[in-house]
């Protein structure tokens, strides 16, 4: 396989940690002069966007931007890969910027570095195809699933948003709140604690782009953020009018 992929995140370094033994990789990205160890070479937009994958590793609220600045220079028969943390805006974008000739798959890697550090084996990935040839879609599920040991969900990206409200959208505003809390470590700990500090350090760790797409471009988000705030008020309210 000949990838490209746009971005060079952290999310970007674990996809590329685990597909360069499988494929030759060239990366675009905004930084000057990137360093790293992994197997890739650094090009610009045109020779990344002209090979035969692409993988858009960038955060959902610049998708529309860029890809309107470089739609020329992705290929005819391209597969362009999202993997956004939501999938019914940037599905929406790419379904209507690129040419019906570009195929489209959208997916969302149930994992990232810290989950994924020491191996991808029984990780979750989400697909939804949503303009691609049926056989080239057959080989890549079978190379995610028997090559690399993913999980493969297949759903739509209205479901997937609808769940997403509230898998990322509450754990992550909750882990962001413990890290502005500053919530110690300590030895008095409990399970229930411990989770948050995971919490804490995990989604609290995560890039704002990163949080910022989870809730502000998520169409389901914000009724499960304000359902979430009431819940609180709900709480407080019960707990003064105890004895």
């Amino acid at each position: 396989m000949n990838i490209g992929i746009i971005g060079f995140g952290d999310f970007s370094k674990t996809i590329i940690r685990y597909l360069s033994p499988h494929a030759t990789i060239v990366v675009a990205t905004r930084q000057k002069n990137p360093k790293t160890n992994l197997k890739c070479r650094f090009v610009d937009d045109q020779e990344a966007l002209s090979q035969e994958i692409v993988i858009l590793s960038i955060p959902a609220q610049f998708l529309e931007s860029y890809i309107s600045q470089h739609v020329d220079n992705v290929r005819p028969g391209t597969l362009v890969v999202d993997v956004c943390s939501v999938k019914v805006k940037p599905v929406e974008i790419l379904n209507r910027l690129l040419p019906k000739e570009i195929q489209i798959l959208a997916t969302h890697p149930m994992f990232g570095p810290f989950s994924a550090a020491d191996s991808l084996a029984g990780q979750r990935i989400m697909l939804a195809p949503v303009r691609i040839e049926p056989a080239l879609y057959e080989q890549i599920k079978t190379f995610l699933d028997k090559t690399l040991g993913l999980q493969i969900i297949e759903t739509t990206p209205e479901q997937h948003d609808k769940v997403m409200a509230y898998v990322q959208g509450l754990s992550h505003y909750i882990g962001r709140v413990m890290d502005i809390m500053k919530i110690p470590d300590t030895e008095l700990l409990t399970a229930a604690y411990k989770d948050l500090l995971d919490m804490k350090r995990i989604q609290g760790g995560d890039s704002w782009d990163l949080f910022e797409s989870i809730m502000l471009q998520n169409p389901y988000a914000q009724s499960v953020h304000d359902e979430f705030k009431r819940a609180c008020q709900r709480l407080d309210v019960k707990l003064s009018l105890t004895p």
